[in-house]
């Protein structure tokens, strides 16, 4: 359990970083007293986002809140696997969950709009401003996170195929190819266009494992 006192410090200092968090529902809590949050990462502690975004979020929390307020991060999927985050934030095995749509597409099949193909969409800066004004304008996407509170919305970069065996340079290159991708639309636009996707998390990427079957990854860049 987490306290309502503490949450309006945190709310307060979200917009500054761009970092996807959901909380549980919160109570009130004595002025004095210190609140412990967990927060579950799926990026490794050297990723970019961790670097530059969590672990000075986090700091930021710390710092306002005089010490009142501790966070404390577990990256890599040490503490709860990328695909199980949501459900962990749900049912208080965490505190604070860092989300990605694509693992459960059947939970927020609306706020999966900003996943669509084609969208004239170009950073994620761009994406990330969309996304946050359906979900203020639109009570149907606000109810997708009921069970939890949204402490941002983001989106990635537009993805691009990586490929190890051949490039892409047609639609029929992509027939039979096994390609990782993220679940919602992008995973039903490759099977309309005949190649074999299949849901794998970022980190799980570069495993053996993954590298055995896949010879083609969707994956976020700049132009």
């Amino acid at each position: 359990m987490i306290y309502q006192q503490s949450w309006d410090v945190v709310r307060n200092l979200l917009s500054a970083i761009g970092i996807v968090g959901t909380v549980l529902a919160l109570t009130a809590a004595a002025p004095a007293q210190e609140v412990t949050l967990t927060v579950a990462d799926q990026n490794p502690p050297t990723a970019w986002g961790s670097v530059h975004a969590m672990q000075p979020w986090i700091k930021k929390i710390e710092e306002a809140t005089k010490g009142r307020v501790k966070i404390e991060h577990y990256p890599g999927q040490t503490l709860v696997k990328g695909t199980e985050t949501w459900n962990a934030v749900r049912a208080g095995v965490v505190d604070i969950g860092w989300c990605f749509h694509g693992y459960w597409p059947d939970v927020t099949p609306l706020s999966d709009v900003i996943t669509l193909p084609g969208l004239p969409i170009t950073s994620a800066e761009k994406g990330s401003e969309v996304l946050w004004k359906l979900y203020e304008r639109f009570p149907a996407i606000r109810e997708e996170y009921a069970e939890t509170q949204p402490l941002a919305l983001w989106t990635s970069h537009p993805y691009f195929i990586l490929t190890t065996s051949k490039q892409v340079k047609t639609l029929e290159d992509l027939k039979g190819l096994k390609i990782r991708v993220t679940g919602g639309p992008p995973t039903e636009q490759m099977k309309a266009l005949g190649a074999v996707p299949t849901l794998v998390p970022m980190p799980d990427v570069n495993r053996p494992s993954t590298r055995a079957w896949s010879t083609a990854w969707e994956r976020p860049g700049r132009r």
